[in-house]
């Protein structure tokens, strides 16, 4: 389990995300206002693998956004929310870390702001 709380730092700002909710595949994390979300989950249990060894970690950091037209004047934060989420996929039999770095760094170059853009817009 990761330290107690994550920081992550957005625009500039760093942000703590203190530790809210810890589940058997699934660990929140979520600042004070409700703003900023960090989950980490094993998208498959431990109990229902279908590949021996194989694990996959989620990772997603949300962000919350007010609503610009809320329809209850009470209601201001609605569900509205950007997130990147990201996951690894790995054999824990022939896991190889300078392997994942290398897709790691390969993937985060891939996504930049044109690619972005060309996902927003419905492009596959």
């Amino acid at each position: 389990m990761f330290s107690d709380p994550l920081s992550v730092t957005f625009n500039g700002s760093l942000k703590s995300l203190p530790r809210i909710e810890t589940w058997a595949n699934r660990t929140v994390y979520r600042t004070a206002d409700g703003e900023f979300q960090m989950s980490i989950w094993d998208s498959e249990s431990p109990q229902n693998k279908q590949v021996a060894g194989k694990t996959t970690t989620n990772i997603e950091l949300a962000r919350r956004i007010p609503d610009p037209t809320p329809t209850n004047s009470f209601d201001d934060w609605r569900q509205i929310s950007n997130a990147f989420r990201i996951g690894y996929s790995y054999d824990t039999s022939h896991a190889s870390l300078g392997d994942l770095d290398l897709l790691r760094a390969a993937l985060l170059a891939l996504v930049d702001a044109t690619f972005q853009g060309r996902l927003i817009t419905g492009e596959k």
